[in-house]
């Protein structure tokens, strides 16, 4: 990014050890590609935040992203006094900035997640019960998630809410949960219920206990979190629905409205509440019909292996069903054969080891599961138009 005397200075503070903030920071990103005028520093670690990083970087800075959630109250007394121009995303902090001024604050519209997760459920049919998942406190997010849950779910059918009371939690965040005041919980919800964990941990908690008891998910506990974050909800035993959070749509408004402050615009004086919910459907509220079960048992095969030289006759061993019935599966479910498959994931290898690495043409066929070079060539011309040479070219133009 080319810097000049006039680039503002801005500090970038988000951690992304999660799903959200690494949407969030994408987001960021986003805008930064069209507006490349700042000159951005950015601090995404716990650790650098917690020694004091945040506070050193941006003494200096013209304006701050800040989206923390912890060490509130020591940071807020540092930038309390700051100068800077400042737009703020998490429950925690907005009310601390909220009065403060050249500041705007952004958060996601809660509310409106609870009520699409309600919908969600309500369009599975009748349950017996919902249920919603706090985790072990109540957090200002999870409170409104739960209001929307709560009033979007059939008025006939009770709510059961975990823990059934506890403190309102308005710093810091954990995961832990009594497991077994949960299970204890789950256990007593009429069934079947629809259960809505307040984000994917907390979900997976409901799905991992909901298992342990001997409970059929989905069809005694439908179970469905939000923020899809993919190493938690692929992770599990039976993988988890979850409602995609609109967090990158979050961090490109934040920076639309730093810029603005720092132009001398007026922004908002209120919270801007970002909505718009994607649900990705999984095992853990829907029944996976066993054609599609057998085609994704299939496709985790091959994604692993598909580079080590298999061929279809491979993946048929593999599953234990005869060569006619999976490739009737393929064409049903992927609108392909296991052959055409396998070639995919390893066309796919090929670029990304011509765009990362410098290795020749023939090592990276070899890596790539393509004995034969000349197959290679004549393949990859014939699916994207150029020859892999043109193609690496391209890509460092």
């Amino acid at each position: 990014m080319e810097k000049t005397k006039t680039s503002p200075k801005i500090v970038i503070a988000i951690p992304t050890n999660g799903a959200d903030g690494r949407e969030m920071i994408s987001g960021a990103f986003d805008f930064l590609g069209e507006h490349p005028r700042w000159e951005v520093q950015i601090i995404n670690s716990r650790t650098d935040m917690a020694s004091g990083a945040l506070e050193k970087l941006s003494r200096d800075a013209d304006g701050v992203f800040l989206s923390i959630a912890y060490e509130t109250k020591r940071v807020a007394k540092h930038f309390l006094s700051s100068n800077a121009k400042m737009v703020v995303t998490n429950d925690h902090l907005v009310p601390l900035y909220s009065g403060r001024a050249n500041t705007c604050t952004l958060l996601l519209d809660s509310v409106a997640i609870g009520r699409d997760a309600a919908r969600y459920f309500n369009s599975l049919g009748r349950f017996a019960s919902y249920g919603f998942v706090h985790g072990h406190k109540r957090f200002p997010w999870s409170v409104e998630r739960e209001k929307g849950f709560s009033l979007s779910k059939p008025k006939a059918t009770p709510l059961f809410v975990y823990p059934e009371t506890g403190d309102m939690e308005t710093e810091g965040f954990t995961s832990a949960m009594d497991l077994d005041s949960l299970a204890h919980w789950v256990e007593r919800l009429p069934k079947p219920a629809a259960v809505f964990g307040a984000n994917d941990l907390f979900a997976r908690d409901v799905l991992a206990v909901s298992l342990s008891l001997g409970l059929k998910v989905p069809q005694q506990v439908s179970v469905i979190g939000c923020d899809n974050d993919p190493l938690i909800c692929a992770s599990a035993k039976t993988q988890l629905t979850s409602l995609q959070l609109p967090f990158r749509e979050l961090g490109y408004k934040a920076c639309c409205m730093l810029d603005r402050l720092l132009c001398g615009k007026k922004t908002p004086s209120e919270t801007i509440r970002i909505s718009g919910t994607r649900l990705v459907e999984r095992g853990s509220s829907a029944p996976i019909p066993p054609a599609i079960a057998l085609v994704e048992r299939a496709l985790a095969y091959i994604n692993s292996h598909a580079c080590e030289g298999i061929g279809a006759a491979d993946v048929v061993r593999r599953i234990g069903v005869s060569r006619s019935l999976l490739d009737l599966r393929f064409a049903q479910v992927r609108g392909k054969s296991i052959h055409q498959e396998i070639l995919d994931v390893r066309l796919a290898e090929v670029k990304r080891l011509l765009a990362k690495t410098n290795r020749s043409i023939l090592q990276i066929g070899r890596e790539s599961g393509f004995n034969d070079p000349d197959n290679l060539k004549r393949l990859f011309l014939k699916r994207f138009g150029m020859t892999m040479r043109d193609w690496r070219k391209k890509l460092k133009m």
